[in-house]
């Protein structure tokens, strides 16, 4: 089998992994009585699994003298610029949605659920998405460039050969990550410095909050390279195609990142009890989250006593709600 040949079988070995894994993680949360997620989290899996599928629509026709069809390549090309922004703009909102729970818990005071305000953190990503889709088909039809849609040289996926989309899609994410990660640094900052009102949580929820956060900084961290090193290997160094720079096996374990993604979402303990189907079920509450929009949950700072909506109660006791 060619060096080539293979990193095609792996990629889309790892394409139909990350399409299952995604699958399943949102089949079992959806069906599980004792399972809990917001909407946020929904939203974001979801977003996942449609980039894991964009870039698998050629699975099986990569190779041979016949092209893909003009159809579907043209249907990829519109997807693989419009997902990362996706997945981008997904985890910003899903990180805004866990920043107003740290600091509504840091405040003290209770914070009122917003149907609107839920409404816009999931609705956001899928017009940035609708966006880019539109922006390609204009850019390819009005503008003239159906000639530059084919298969890419990698042959993994469709793509067009102009820098133009890349720029757009490169410049939607460089925004996102620009909001992200100085939010993300500011919301460890609060839970340092509010720790002691932190400590009034039980210790379940204390450890909710921080491997929640801790998850999200590594993804971060993980999609922040990525796109970094795709923006090194396809400007500044377009024609690498040594064993040190294979632009190919790059690719591959740049879509490692999606796997990442859903090892980081998919391992939590409450998860992972689920596929225990043959033991008795473990509910698991906390009170960050409630029916899929922010609680009004707070932690009081003079009484002793932890607000839920409208009824009080003795701040040892948890209410069932979802995890982010």
């Amino acid at each position: 089998m060619s060096s080539n040949r293979a990193l095609i079988v792996l990629f889309d070995v790892i394409v139909l992994v990350a399409v299952t894994l995604f699958s399943c993680m949102l089949a079992v949360v959806a069906f599980s009585k004792n399972i809990h997620r917001s909407i946020g989290w929904y939203n974001l899996m979801t977003s996942w699994l449609v980039y894991s599928l964009s870039y698998g629509l050629l699975v099986g026709r990569q190779e041979g003298p016949a092209k893909p069809p003009s159809g579907l390549c043209l249907f990829q090309t519109s997807l693989v610029y419009a997902v990362p922004p996706l997945v981008a703009v997904s985890t910003l909102c899903y990180y805004i949605e866990f920043y107003l729970i740290i600091s509504g818990l840091r405040s003290g005071s209770p914070r009122q659920s917003s149907f609107s305000r839920t409404f816009w953190l999931v609705i956001t990503p899928w017009l940035v998405f609708l966006v880019i889709v539109l922006e390609v088909l204009l850019f390819i039809f009005p503008g003239g460039h159906l000639h530059l849609l084919d298969a890419a040289t990698h042959d993994f996926y469709c793509n067009l050969d102009n820098i133009v989309p890349n720029q757009v899609t490169a410049a939607i994410i460089i925004c996102a990550m620009a909001i992200l990660i100085p939010l993300e640094v500011w919301t460890g900052f609060l839970m340092y410095r509010n720790w002691v009102v932190f400590k009034r949580l039980s210790r379940k929820d204390r450890r909710l909050l921080l491997t929640v956060y801790i998850r999200l900084i590594l993804c971060t961290l993980a999609a922040v390279m990525a796109f970094v090193c795709v923006r090194w290997f396809f400007f500044i160094m377009p024609d690498a195609t040594s064993l040190v720079y294979p632009t190919r096996g790059f690719l591959v374990l740049i879509f490692l990142v999606s796997i990442f993604i859903a090892f980081a979402f998919g391992t939590q303990k409450d998860l992972l009890q689920a596929w225990l189907f043959w033991q008795p079920p473990q509910p698991h509450s906390s009170i960050v989250f409630n029916r899929g929009t922010l609680t009004t949950t707070s932690i009081s700072t003079s009484r002793t006593v932890a607000r839920t909506g409208t009824t009080e109660i003795p701040t040892g006791t948890r209410n069932q709600a979802p995890v982010p």
